[in-house]
């Protein structure tokens, strides 16, 4: 096993750096990456992999400026592409339409520079709100928003006009979904007829994780043979364990027999590249998001022996809807710290574009911890230190050496990209599904998506329900 994991993999790609980027634009015409999202990743030294990805990414306040300043470029042609491909005017008014949180403070400042980021773009930007009293023809007041750092924000709440998406006398010629409608996406949202960008059928009310990571691993081992490097180094395995219920004891000997398959093969994997370290699993709610319904487990018989507040913790995610399938996913410690806390990468990405980032961190968290809790605070971490860093090391400036050997720009931005591809391949096998299920698609709904005959047949079993209304 190499010393250094990053220096390898970048030794590995920058030999290859036409195959490496043909592969990608090819992977892209299979099946095209999300508009944007944001991956978290986790690097132990000797494996760095993703261990999430998340459509209508929150969190832009964390993104360094001068990133959200390139990143207004990068959007703006990721929104010409695609509407060039389907031989339509640009757009040149946005609407977005976020999350219904009022409290949430930082929340809003995130709201508050993502729709600078599009007016820098040069687009003309106005903020919806869903609220089911407006689409039903009564008069609704506007919203005042104030974020953390006192931007002041208006919501208008939303309406439909024949087939128009509108907020007030504002009408859109994009609608730009942040919120992922966990509980569902609200049914209006069928009869839009402008283009919504990411689609709201592809919320976690209709993905999963563990669908997810089996596109990741197959895309990753393609590319980690495409450069020669064992695969195992930038996959993680994992389980999906569903019809489970933590607070009824429904299947949880299930979970702890596929957690101890996945230590089991750790332990072997380990073994055989000499690492002498001890395996755990994170058990995750599979449709989960805000870091809620995850739990780290050593030993099988821990779950087993779930005292009531462990039981009610796994019970319940994002908006109280029951967790009812979890994956059981082999654990990769974090070596990445901000002084003494523990630290790990979230990359933003616009399709296969790379955005911005930051560290996630957690004073109160250690290395094998789910770091997306209580006591998490955030370090912005520029696309242009990616490129200049082969380390993250924030004692330190980075040195001239480092300039030209971006390190963590090859080795970070590879990963994250192929993560939002497999991402593309949910969305493409989802979209395939629909249209088995309620055939030609309208218009806007099909709007993101691109088709191709070796993508893996639908499987109408699999096709998602979603709660309307």
């Amino acid at each position: 096993m190499a010393k250094n994991l990053k220096d390898l993999i970048a030794a590995q790609i920058q030999p290859r750096m036409s195959d490496v980027k043909e592969w990608f634009i090819g992977q892209s015409r299979l099946a095209s990456a999300p508009f944007y999202c944001s991956i978290d990743l986790r690097d132990a030294g000797f494996k760095i992999a993703p261990v999430d990805s998340n459509l209508y990414p929150a969190g832009f306040n964390n993104v360094c400026e001068i990133d959200r300043k390139n990143g207004a470029k990068i959007f703006r042609s990721e929104i010409e592409s695609l509407f060039n491909a389907q031989n339509l005017p640009n757009p040149e008014k946005i609407l977005i339409l976020p999350e219904n949180h009022t409290q949430n403070l930082y929340y809003i400042e995130n709201l508050y520079h993502l729709s600078e980021i599009f007016r820098e773009a040069g687009y003309e930007v106005a903020i919806g709100w869903y609220d089911t009293r407006s689409l039903n023809g009564e008069t609704v007041s506007p919203v005042s928003l104030k974020s953390v750092n006192g931007h002041e924000l208006t919501a208008t709440p939303i309406t439909i006009v024949g087939e128009s998406l509108r907020a007030g006398e504002f009408v859109p010629d994009l609608v730009l979904l942040n919120n992922d409608f966990s509980s569902g996406y609200p049914d209006f949202l069928d009869q839009v007829k402008q283009p919504i960008l990411p689609s709201h059928l592809l919320g976690w009310h209709s993905r999963s994780k563990g669908e997810h990571f089996t596109h990741y691993n197959k895309l990753a081992t393609e590319f980690a043979n495409l450069i020669q490097i064992d695969p195992w180094t930038i996959t993680v395995q994992t389980e999906t364990v569903q019809s489970v219920s933590f607070d009824q004891g429904t299947g949880v000997s299930r979970i702890a027999e596929a957690a101890a398959r996945v230590l089991a093969k750790t332990k072997e994997s380990y073994k055989a590249r000499g690492l002498k370290k001890e395996p755990f699993v994170f058990v995750k709610n599979d449709a989960g998001t805000y870091g809620m319904g995850i739990t780290v487990i050593r030993d099988p018989q821990e779950l087993l022996t779930m005292n009531r507040r462990e039981k009610n913790k796994m019970s319940v995610g994002k908006n109280g809807l029951s967790i009812q399938t979890v994956v059981v996913q082999e654990g990769i410690p974090t070596a990445t710290r901000v002084k003494t806390a523990a630290s790990e990468p979230v990359i933003y990405l616009a399709g296969t574009e790379l955005v911005g980032g930051f560290l996630r961190t957690n004073t109160e968290k250690g290395l094998e911890d789910n770091l997306n809790a209580r006591g998490m605070v955030f370090k912005t971490l520029c696309m242009s230190e990616l490129s200049k860093l082969k380390t993250l090391n924030f004692d330190s400036e980075p040195s001239e050496a480092d300039a030209d050997d971006p390190v963590l720009e090859l080795v970070y931005g590879s990963i994250a990209r192929i993560s939002s591809l497999a991402t593309g391949i949910e969305q493409s096998l989802h979209w395939q599904e629909r249209i088995a299920k309620e055939g030609a698609p309208r218009f806007h709904q099909a709007f993101e998506f691109r088709m191709n005959g070796r993508l893996p047949e639908p499987n109408p079993q699999k096709i998602p329900t979603t709660q309307k209304g």
